[in-house]
């Protein structure tokens, strides 16, 4: 099944006009081996069929649904770890006794927030005190985070001892977070793109391995609000594949993929 130009095309620009990602010329044979899945599953004659059917539903749920299966998800528990070691040693003494606001902004399936949530219980900070925000775009992993059910071979590279703590077994070769960790945070659908309906300030924002899915502008874009929504001295966690502009000195680099608001 040929994905031709055109199509490809519209989809690019239907997903970069709702929320920023860019879908350049590198991703026709993802767009093309993802949207084969839906094309079955609805039992539609190709893509510029399923491109019909998505512009003649009036409920928006099929687009929801093209989002879902566009947008990659892919995560684990204490990813990028020195950022977490970072956490410990600089961020967490300068606010421990405060109330805390903190946001995972792309938290798939909601293994960055449940590490988060790890961390602070380990550093003795006063769950209520702390309020961990999880957004991400897509329903279906927001759906995962909420329920907090993980394949146990997602656990097996953190400590036994951590396991024990924070992780219940469960049937089926799964394990459940403890209601002690799932607590602590909040989850939500958000389109970083669109308007947030947030309260601020933050204290610490950890927007990791997102910013790759957009181009330029809306990188730059996405920085300015998050540096509007964090409070003074407040910190912003990119990937380590990811930057911000040299020429934007409304954030110190203080250490790799870690800035400070000035």
């Amino acid at each position: 099944m040929k994905l031709k130009q055109t199509d490809f095309e519209t989809i690019q620009s239907k997903i970069y006009d709702y929320c920023g990602i860019n879908l350049h010329e590198g991703k026709q044979a993802l767009v093309r081996s993802r949207l084969m899945k839906r094309i079955r599953k609805l039992e539609l004659r190709g893509f510029s069929h399923y491109i019909e059917f998505l512009e003649r539903d009036t409920s928006g749920e099929e687009f929801l649904a093209l989002v879902d299966v566009l947008t990659t998800n892919k995560t684990s528990f204490f990813r990028e770890s020195q950022h977490f070691d970072f956490i410990v040693e600089n961020v967490l003494p300068k606010i421990n006794g405060r109330q805390v606001k903190w946001w995972s902004a792309g938290c798939s399936s909601g293994e960055e927030p449940v590490s988060c949530s790890i961390v602070l219980q380990e550093q003795n900070i006063n769950a209520r005190a702390v309020k961990i925000l999880g957004t991400d775009i897509s329903r279906d992993v927001i759906r995962k985070a909420k329920r907090g059910i993980y394949p146990a071979n997602r656990i097996k590279n953190i400590s036994p001892s951590i396991v024990k703590k924070y992780f219940n077994s469960g049937a089926n070769g799964q394990c459940q977070i403890k209601k002690k960790v799932r607590k602590m945070i909040t989850y939500g659908r958000l389109n970083l793109k669109k308007k947030w309906p947030l309260n601020g300030p933050f204290q610490v924002i950890m927007c990791r391995n997102v910013m790759i899915y957009f181009n330029r502008k809306t990188q730059k874009e996405l920085v300015s609000r998050f540096w509007e929504i964090l409070e003074p001295g407040g910190y912003l966690f990119l990937g380590h594949s990811e930057s911000i502009a040299s020429a934007d000195r409304n954030f110190e680099n203080i250490s790799p993929a870690v800035y400070r608001k000035k």
